[in-house]
């Protein structure tokens, strides 16, 4: 059973649509034919959700009432326009041959970002945009609209915001780049309250992009390597194990490694060995807008409910 706390989830715990893509693809992987139903739930089986989510369902929905099923569809939808499931015409659906060697490299840590990388899903949307030629916006109206769903509607915005974000950093100035990686730890509270932080020279690094002295005399310090990779380009544990030993050469044991891609599972598991945190693209830019990095908050919005202890005798 995967533990849902350990997923990318939206406020109120329950996993996104796209912390379902690495587990929908890997139940696919286990027999030749699934109906979608049988898919969608099997994904959902394999996550110990307590009963309050894995029994929650919108007000007011046309279609699947049950969010977490509800959000394994769009993730098998997803899979599928990128060509990692193919469906006959008895909506049957099987793991394709592009969808074994996805898993195999990026089993449960595949995002949104990768899938959306891939050939078939970028011929879609381009597809797409010729049809429409124009913006969609997406309006609230005045319908009974459930906090859920109000929460799915912002959690959209955000997944939009984060794309563009990966893009920018994606293309961005390699040195700025490593720049802003530094401030963003800076703010997290990684230098403490009198630290500082610094980018090394673009030159004679030594595998170190950038140091954090977490107190006034550098005696405790995090030492930082970047990787402005596209999607498709894992980071594989070599380059972890290479990371680590520029650190002790240093030495200090600790250290963190920031990519725009994802890791390998061979990756993860010389970090966990050897005290290197990971951080990656989605990670990466839900941190940025945390913490308002690279971002500017342009509206707040909030809900509200009765206080019925005011006016009660």
């Amino acid at each position: 059973m995967i533990d849902y706390t350990t997923l990318k989830h939206s406020s109120n715990g329950m996993p996104t649509w796209d912390a379902y893509l690495g587990i929908v693809l890997n139940e696919a992987s286990k027999k030749e034919l699934f109906t979608a139903a049988e898919l969608k739930q099997a994904a959902v089986n394999q996550i110990n959700l307590p009963l309050s989510l894995k029994n929650l369902e919108y007000s007011s929905n046309s279609g699947e009432k049950n969010v977490a099923i509800n959000r394994a569809g769009w993730a098998l939808s997803d899979l599928k326009i990128a060509g990692l499931l193919h469906s006959s015409e008895r909506n049957q659906y099987q793991i394709t041959t592009l969808g074994k060697k996805i898993l195999a490299d990026y089993g449960l840590s595949l995002t949104r970002n990768t899938v959306h990388s891939l050939p078939e899903y970028k011929k879609h949307e381009n597809s797409l945009k010729k049809k429409k030629n124009k913006t969609v916006n997406v309006a609230i109206t005045k319908t009974d609209l459930s906090e859920t769903q109000i929460q799915e509607w912002f959690d959209d915005k955000k997944d939009n915001i984060q794309d563009e974000l990966l893009n920018c950093l994606i293309n961005m100035n390699p040195y700025k780049f490593e720049s802003l990686m530094v401030q963003l730890l800076a703010v997290m509270g990684y230098k403490g309250d009198e630290g500082q932080s610094l980018v090394t020279q673009k030159s004679n690094d030594g595998g170190i992009d950038g140091i954090i002295n977490q107190d006034p005399l550098g005696l405790q310090k995090v030492y930082i390597q970047v990787k402005r990779y596209a999607p498709q380009n894992t980071v594989s544990r070599p380059e972890i194990t290479s990371f680590s030993g520029a650190i002790k050469l240093r030495h200090a044991d600790r250290g963190v490694f920031i990519t725009t891609s994802s890791f390998t599972s061979g990756a993860e598991e010389a970090a966990r060995a050897l005290n290197i945190t990971l951080v990656n693209g989605d990670m990466l830019t839900n941190l940025m807008l945390q913490y308002h990095v690279g971002v500017i908050v342009q509206q707040q919005y909030n809900t509200y409910k009765l206080d019925r202890d005011a006016f009660s005798d």
